[in-house]
C-alpha cells in the first residue's frame, strides 16, 4: 500500500481527515491493493504510562506510612491544646509522694490507701500509699500494680526491698535474683537491674534496684525500689477517657491539681476494680506544708543544702518537693529523690 496522506476538509478547510491511497502490486504492477492507514499508538502508551505513575505514587505513600496499627503514636498537641489519642507522655512519681503528671502539673497526695495512677478501659495502674518508719506519718508509694485487658488479665505487682515487698505476676514471685529478666506470655518483658541515669557522680554510692517493664500498647514503667518505698516513671500513649493521680492527659496542666483529681476519680474504688489482693483502707494524713518547715530555720536550711548538693540543677517544684521530703521524712530522701528523677 502507498503512503497515507492528509486532506483539509470543512467549511474553513481548517480540519483534516486521513485519506486512503492505493498502490499497484503484482508482477506486472497492473493490479492494486487497498492500503489501510495505521492508527497511532501514542495515546495508548501515554495512558499506560500515567496509570503506572499513579500506581507507583500510591505504593510510595503506603510504604511511607508503614503497617497499620491499632494505636497511632502522635507527638504533637492537637487543636486547642488537647492531646490526641495515642500522644506519648510520662508521669513521674517520687517521694511522699509527689507527682509530675502527663500534662506537667505537680500535685502531691499524702494520705494512705490505694488509688488509681492510670485508669482507662484497657490500662489499669494502681498504687498503694503507706507511711514508712521514716516519713513521720506521711505516706510514700509502697507498691504499684499493673493490669487490665491490655495484659490479657495478668497483674504485675512491684513492692519495696524490705518488709513484704516483692515482684510478682498473678501472685507468683518473679525476678527473685539480681539481675534477671522475665517474659510474660510473649506479650511483655520485665528486667531487674541497676541500669538508670544519675543526676551527678555524688550519687553513685546508692545501690539501685530498678524494675523495667516493657508492656503491650507502648506502655513502659521504670520502678526504682528503695527499702520502704518505690519511685517510678510511667511512659505511655494517651488512652480514651484516661484519668488518675497522673492526670487526665488532655494537654492542660490547669485541671490536674490534687483537689481537682480527687473530685474526678473519687476517694475509693470497688472491690472488682482492685488489682491488689489485700486491701489497705485510706487513712487521713498529717497536714504539713513547706511554710511550716521554713519556720524552723535550721531544719529548712539543712534541707535546702542537702537538696542542692544532690540535685544542683533542680528548681521549682522539684526542688520544693525535695526540701519538703527532707524536712518531714528524713535526709535520705535528698539522694533518693534525685536519683529517681534522673
Amino acid at each position: 500500500a502507498g503512503p497515507t496522506s492528509m486532506s483539509y476538509v470543512g467549511a474553513g478547510r481548517g480540519a483534516y481527515i486521513v485519506e486512503t491511497n492505493y498502490r499497484y502490486v503484482g508482477l506486472g504492477a497492473g493490479t492494486f491493493d487497498l492500503a489501510t492507514p495505521k492508527r497511532s499508538m501514542a495515546p495508548l502508551w501515554i495512558g499506560l504510562g500515567l496509570l503506572a505513575l499513579l500506581g507507583i505514587g500510591v505504593l510510595a505513600v503506603m510504604l511511607a506510612r508503614g503497617p497499620t496499627t491499632t494505636t497511632s503514636i502522635e507527638k504533637s498537641i492537637g487543636p486547642g491544646g488537647v492531646n490526641p489519642m495515642g500522644a506519648m507522655g510520662s508521669c513521674l512519681v517520687w517521694g511522699d509522694p509527689h507527682f509530675e503528671t502527663f500534662d506537667h502539673s505537680f500535685p502531691s497526695f499524702f494520705e494512705e490507701g490505694e488509688q488509681w495512677l492510670v485508669k482507662s478501659s484497657t490500662v489499669s495502674i494502681q498504687a498503694r500509699f503507706m507511711a514508712t518508719p521514716f516519713t513521720n506519718g506521711l505516706a510514700a508509694t509502697q507498691s504499684v500494680a499493673v493490669g487490665g485487658p491490655f495484659l490479657n488479665g495478668h497483674t504485675i505487682v512491684v513492692g519495696p526491698l524490705e518488709g513484704d515487698g516483692r515482684i510478682a505476676v498473678d501472685g507468683t514471685p518473679i525476678l527473685t535474683s539480681f539481675p534477671s529478666t522475665y517474659s510474660l506470655d510473649g506479650i511483655a518483658t520485665l528486667s531487674y537491674n541497676d541500669v538508670g541515669s544519675l543526676v551527678d557522680a555524688a550519687q553513685t554510692s546508692l545501690k539501685k534496684r530498678i524494675v523495667h517493664m516493657d508492656l503491650p500498647s507502648g506502655v513502659r514503667l521504670q520502678v526504682m525500689r528503695w527499702a520502704n518505698h518505690i519511685n517510678m516513671r510511667i511512659t505511655m500513649p494517651r488512652q480514651e477517657g484516661q484519668d488518675g493521680y497522673c492526670g487526665d492527659f488532655d494537654g492542660s496542666a490547669a485541671n490536674d491539681e490534687a483537689d481537682q483529681i480527687r473530685a474526678r476519680i473519687g476517694s475509693s474504688m470497688s472491690q472488682a476494680e482492685r488489682l491488689f489482693r489485700h486491701h489497705v483502707a485510706t487513712m487521713p494524713a498529717p497536714v504539713h506544708t513547706l511554710e511550716e518547715c521554713k519556720r524552723d530555720a535550721q531544719r529548712y536550711h539543712r534541707a535546702v543544702q542537702l537538696c542542692g548538693n544532690e540535685s544542683p540543677g533542680a528548681a521549682g517544684a522539684f526542688n520544693e518537693a525535695c526540701v519538703f521530703d527532707v524536712c518531714f521524712a528524713g535526709p535520705q530522701y535528698a539522694a533518693q529523690d534525685a536519683v529517681s528523677r534522673g
